[in-house]
């Protein structure tokens, strides 16, 4: 039995002041919209979250992105910090989110400081001895493997949408292919929603027909992703059986309305015949601040 934990949308807070040179642009957007809802999000709520989700003890944890707001270069440094408290590479994989690819940083490391979290480890080398650097990872352990997609793409003002590209779409059907071969439960982790009619265009997945058409055709059998700030479970039917697309609210999250409350969300995965089996729990901040469960059941 594997226990998954997964959160997204962390928008870590407080903001660092920036420079003026640092607004031109999108960023000077961004920086606006940050001064009039910062209140949306808790740094408090965050820490509550991740102290409880340390006391779960999950054999490993999933961030699907948004770590920063409007990717200033201090802000990747500040992640990296927090993402160490979280816990360590080899316990914690991380993909990036629109926000962290918010412009074009012209030569500055951005994300790929946090690059450990976002690395194949040793199991899936071996598995795949020939997988580089970049997007799509495959990360193994046991019977578990995750697929790290990147969505995260520069875009206009006013956007917040994603795409894959043809070449990771063409490596997400080999690797699902490859790893449904060798018998491993296969969860794929993309920040934007992945199918179809999820979000409207202009915060969506542009490609994400293929992607729907990927997960048709070679399967999954669990896909996490976040962005739209809500939780949501559907199931997508494929000829090799359901696939279960599931998104988390943000961690940092201060609404209270249905789903979007800051929570992080617990899988347990258990090898069963023919299949798996996937247990959901959600771990989120009740009316007194403090973390309450919800058990979703089986998925599938």
């Amino acid at each position: 039995m594997f226990t998954l934990a997964h959160l997204s949308d962390v928008h870590l807070g407080p903001l660092p002041r920036p420079r003026y040179t640092e607004l031109i642009g999108k960023r000077m957007l961004g920086f606006i919209n940050w001064q009039k809802r910062r209140q949306r999000y808790s740094r408090q709520f965050l820490d509550r979250l991740v102290a409880d989700l340390a006391a779960s003890k999950p054999d490993h944890i999933a961030i699907t992105g948004d770590l920063v707001n409007i990717s200033l270069p201090q802000e990747f440094v500040l992640a990296r910090a927090w993402l160490e408290t979280v816990g360590p590479p080899d316990r914690v994989t991380v993909i990036p989110g629109n926000h962290d690819a918010y412009v074009r940083l012209r030569g500055q490391p951005g994300y790929r400081q946090w690059d450990d979290y976002m690395q194949p480890n040793w199991a899936a080398g071996a598995l795949m001895p020939g997988a580089g650097d970049g997007f799509p990872f495959v990360r193994r352990f046991g019977d578990i493997a995750l697929i790290g997609l990147s969505s995260a793409r520069p875009t206009a003002p006013l956007m917040a949408s994603g795409r894959l590209g043809q070449r990771q779409l063409a490596a997400l059907g080999v690797l699902l292919e490859s790893l449904r071969e060798e018998k491993l439960c296969r969860v794929v982790l993309v920040h934007h929603p992945p199918l179809p009619g999820m979000s409207p265009w202009t915060r969506g997945l542009h490609d994400a027909r293929a992607m729907r058409s990927s997960l048709v055709l070679h399967g999954a059998e669990l896909v996490l992703h976040g962005h739209a700030h809500v939780d949501s479970v559907m199931t997508l039917p494929t000829a090799n059986g359901p696939v279960s697309v599931v998104g988390v609210a943000s961690a940092s999250s201060t609404f209270r309305g249905a789903g979007r409350i800051a929570r992080y969300n617990l899988y347990t995965i258990e090898k069963t015949n023919p299949g798996w089996r996937i247990h959901l729990r959600s771990r989120m901040l009740g009316e007194d601040g403090f973390p309450v469960e919800t058990d979703h059941g089986p998925l599938g």
